[in-house]
């Protein structure tokens, strides 16, 4: 069981952080208004959100429910287990259905230089996201807490 913990710990470290680490360069690289560097800035949270969001945020969510079956307990009988689950889920379909998506957009409007609709989409890109990101931080106190 320690090893499932200790990968689910990791795994969660490196799904938020990507989300926090992501959000701050991208905000830095758009800033400057460098159109090679919002092309590349793009490609980069794509990547990054495949490797990090998809693939962490499946490896944290597997692992808990590893561990939750690990210790005879079913995950939706406990609020904390319940609440925090919902809300990991929830990410992932949103990331899904609405980030994913504007990502591709803002891939494509960097290699079109439309700065302005690119600046326009990525304002959103980051509503949405720091959202989804101030979300997970609720799992990391409802794993910390265990509220009943």
């Amino acid at each position: 069981m320690l090893i499932v913990k200790t990968l689910h710990i990791i795994c969660a470290v490196l799904w938020l952080g990507n989300f926090v680490v992501t959000g701050v360069w991208s905000l830095r690289a758009f800033a400057t208004r460098d159109a090679l560097l919002a092309r590349f800035a793009t490609r980069e949270i794509l990547f990054t959100d495949l490797l990090f969001t998809f693939v962490g945020g499946s490896a944290v969510i597997m692992s808990g429910l590893g561990l939750a079956a690990l210790q005879g307990l079913s995950p939706l009988a406990l609020a904390w287990t319940r609440d925090a689950l919902i809300v990991a889920v929830a990410s992932g379909v949103l990331w899904l259905a609405l980030l994913l998506p504007i990502e591709v957009r803002m891939r494509r409007l960097a290699r079109s230089s439309d700065g302005a609709a690119l600046r326009r989409t990525f304002v959103w890109w980051n509503v949405v996201g720091w959202s989804i990101t101030v979300a997970l931080f609720s799992v990391i106190y409802l794993m910390v807490a265990k509220p009943v």
